[in-house]
């Protein structure tokens, strides 16, 4: 208990004490102004304080124009005259004197002041990790996480050569004229350029690489782009820097077309291939460049959504920025000039991937956390969807919060070849609601997680899939990979172990059937999971398959069965099951006085900058095994050291946020087993309503309530019937 209440504090302070020092230091709100205290007093003089292009460099660029591009003409003059320098002057200044796009005017109203302040002061934070480089010099090969044991992150240091502040920088600059946002800039380009030199002869996505597909997709298309155009009027960004940006853009959109990814990688790759080329088409290859991630992007997405619209990879969070890469690319063909060459229907693709976002849609307008995921804000993405099919009133009812448009015309759902089960008490704010996860792993960012369930009401994630939490190789982000960590049934204390490898296991080839049937008041469905359990020498132990069913009685009664039924070699053996509940608070309470029946609390688990839906008077959730014979029962809290298949009560953002796990086990048994749960929603304020809970054999059980009502539970032929009676 000493030891869990340690924890708590020591993860409390991290989380408090990290966005407190930043605050001390960046404007909070309002128009940003100048930092009162940039932390040089003076310029500095070294090596990045004066212009690094090198001739050949500038080469590249001259030799890469079409010369004969309207408006260039002084500068080919030069050039075929044999100056170089003064060609690439021309060059610079005719760039200078080019109508900005849309699109990034647009993206620099817009600020985020604590990374931009970050930026200018050379401080890097990606998580919960911070630093500020030394002599104004970023180290582009340096990773604070590394220092930390156990805790290594290869994104904090591929995410630091991202630069996302240059954006927020030039943003701040076109706000403020100050010419130290500039100088910044500058010196960091410059910087990138000396330390990281030349593209790779090869892929270089691996570890502390700086020329990860990725990260060249995402500077050219997100970060740099408006960068340039932001800093475009400062003098600090000398003519021979802007060469410098071409010289660096042009050879990352040559790497990044020789050497392409899959997935939602490939797609942030072609979008700043699309992004450099329509800015650039001067260029004599911006044009084959163009077609190249014009196909690339609308051929992988329409193979990428599924025809129920979810992206293969199954997380909300890389379906949202597949989206956001379309619609950027859209935006800025057309800004830039080029919109006839994307197809007709590159947009229209996209309304079946907002459709598969409004069927999964929480209470909170939130998405369940599938795989690796974060919590999103619907209707902020819905603001597209609107402009984009304006005749899709559910898509303005998203967007407006409810104000505007109409609901959808259904409840419960499910995508056959995504794989989820939503079951929906309604579309209102504080309806319950339950997503379940019968489906294949997808496509990248898997987590062994089939048969899954997370339950929420209104605004709050009772129980709950974390995501996964931070890419740090820690023992927390090994066990929030597997079935250990979502609300499941582990056998003999291991886990769900589908093979990885290969599409068999990762997309289903046909649509799954008959998984939900619905009378409007009653839900009812079913997954089978049947890939065995951890994993010895020869593979995967297939010596046990579980079967979920669950009933949904609205508005807020879930009743789960899970069958753990041994087959082959597993039938004459003893074993031991445990079903893992995973609920986001920090305490529970005895919800029936002489049962096992738990209730959590309206008290949040620790708050942090990744738990913004962390409040106070949250809604609660009962967890109530109905069959209790031969069980044993606990609870984990803040487990975080030892082996992670011990791990347990822990959220893996991180700092992690300290939870709880409830468990119910039978240990040692053999034949069938069968674990039966009641989960019931209630508000905040909500009285307890169970009166007494009688298990019949195992093949049924009653509930009884304090209002008079009784829940009959039933298992006849193996299946799982239930309904409440006065």
């Amino acid at each position: 208990m000493k030891r869990a209440k340690f924890l708590l504090s020591a993860v409390a302070a991290i989380a408090v004490l990290l966005p407190a020092v930043h605050a001390a230091k960046a404007p909070k709100s309002g128009r940003i102004k100048t930092p009162t205290r940039i932390l040089w007093e003076k310029e500095v003089q070294d090596e990045f304080s004066k212009p690094l292009l090198k001739d050949e460099w500038r080469d590249v660029v001259l030799n890469a124009v079409n010369w004969d591009f309207p408006g260039l003409e002084a500068a080919k003059k030069l050039y075929l005259a044999g100056d170089k320098k003064g060609a690439a002057n021309e060059f610079a200044n005719y760039l200078r004197a080019r109508k900005i796009p849309k699109i990034f005017v647009e993206s620099l109203k817009t600020i985020d002041k604590r990374r931009a302040y970050e930026g200018v002061n050379y401080i890097w934070t990606y998580g919960a990790n911070s630093h500020q480089f030394p002599n104004q010099k970023i180290d582009w090969f340096y990773n604070k996480t590394k220092e930390i044991p156990g805790m290594t992150d290869y994104e904090w240091q591929w995410q630091l050569n991202r630069m996302r502040w240059f954006k927020e920088m030039a943003a701040a600059y076109r706000q403020t004229g100050d010419k130290r946002w500039a100088i910044a800039f500058v010196r960091q380009l410059r910087s990138w350029a000396a330390i990281c030199g030349p593209a790779p002869a090869a892929h270089a996505n691996g570890r502390d690489s700086i020329w990860r597909g990725i990260e060249q997709g995402l500077r050219l298309a997100n970060f740099w782009a408006p960068a340039f155009y932001g800093f475009l009027e400062a003098p600090e960004f000398t003519n021979d820097d802007i060469m410098l940006y071409c010289y660096l853009g042009l050879i990352q959109s040559r790497h990044v077309q020789k050497f392409t990814n899959t997935g939602n990688i490939y797609v942030m790759e072609m979008n700043g291939v699309l992004t450099f080329n329509s800015m650039f088409p001067e260029l004599k290859e911006s044009g084959a460049a163009r077609r190249l991630a014009v196909d690339g992007l609308y051929t992988n997405v329409n193979k990428m959504l599924l025809p129920d619209g979810f992206l293969n990879e199954l997380t909300n969070s890389y379906h949202g920025g597949v989206i956001s890469d379309m619609i950027h690319a859209f935006t800025l063909a057309n800004d830039c000039g080029v919109g006839d060459e994307l197809p007709k229907d590159f947009i229209a693709l996209l309304e079946r991937a907002y459709d598969a976002q409004l069927h999964m849609m929480t209470p909170a307008f939130d998405m369940p956390l599938t795989n690796d995921s974060r919590h999103v804000d619907l209707s902020k993405r819905f603001a597209s969807a609107v402009k984009y099919f304006p005749h899709r009133k559910d898509f303005l009812w998203v967007q407006s919060l409810r104000k505007k448009g109409t609901p959808p015309g259904y409840l419960s759902t499910f995508m056959p070849w995504a794989g989820f089960v939503i079951l929906r008490e309604s579309w209102d704010k504080e309806a319950s609601y339950l997503c379940f996860d019968v489906g294949p792993l997808g496509m990248r960012h898997q987590h062994q997680d089939k048969l899954n369930i997370a339950i929420w009401k209104g605004q709050d994630m009772l129980l709950y899939d974390d995501g996964g939490g931070s890419y740090a190789r820690s023992m927390v982000r090994k066990y929030t990979l597997s079935s250990l960590a979502h609300n499941l049934v582990s056998v003999d204390g291991k886990w769900q172990s589908t093979p990885t490898g290969g599409d068999k296991y990762r997309i289903l080839r046909e649509p799954l059937k008959d998984v939900l049937q619905s009378d409007g008041k009653t839900d009812y469905t079913k997954g089978v999971f049947d890939q065995g359990w951890g994993r010895d020498r020869k593979g995967n132990n297939k010596y046990v398959v579980q079967e979920r069913q669950i009933v949904y009685i609205r508005p807020n009664i879930f009743v789960v069965l899970d069958r753990m039924i041994p087959v082959r070699q597993g039938v004459k053996k003893p074993h031991t099951y445990q079903a893992r509940w995973h609920v986001d608070t920090l305490k529970v309470l005895p919800a029936l006085d002489g049962h096992p029946a738990l209730v959590t609390t309206s008290e949040s688990s620790i708050s942090n900058k990744d738990n913004e839906r962390a409040r106070k008077n949250r809604n609660r959730l009962i967890v109530a095994p109905l069959f209790t014979k031969n069980m044993t029962f606990g609870t984990v809290s803040g487990k975080v050291d030892g082996d992670w298949p011990t791990l347990g009560g822990v959220y893996a953002v991180h700092p992690y946020r300290i939870t709880t796990t409830i468990t119910h086990t039978l240990t040692k048994v053999k034949g069938e087993q069968r674990f039966l749960t009641l989960f019931m929603t209630l508000d905040n304020k909500e009285a307890l309503p169970l009166k007494s809970i009688t298990q019949r054999g195992n093949d049924g059980a009653t509930v009884e309530f304090t209002d008079g009502r009784k829940l009959e539970v039933v298992i006849e032929n193996n299946k799982l019937s239930a309904k409440v009676v006065k």
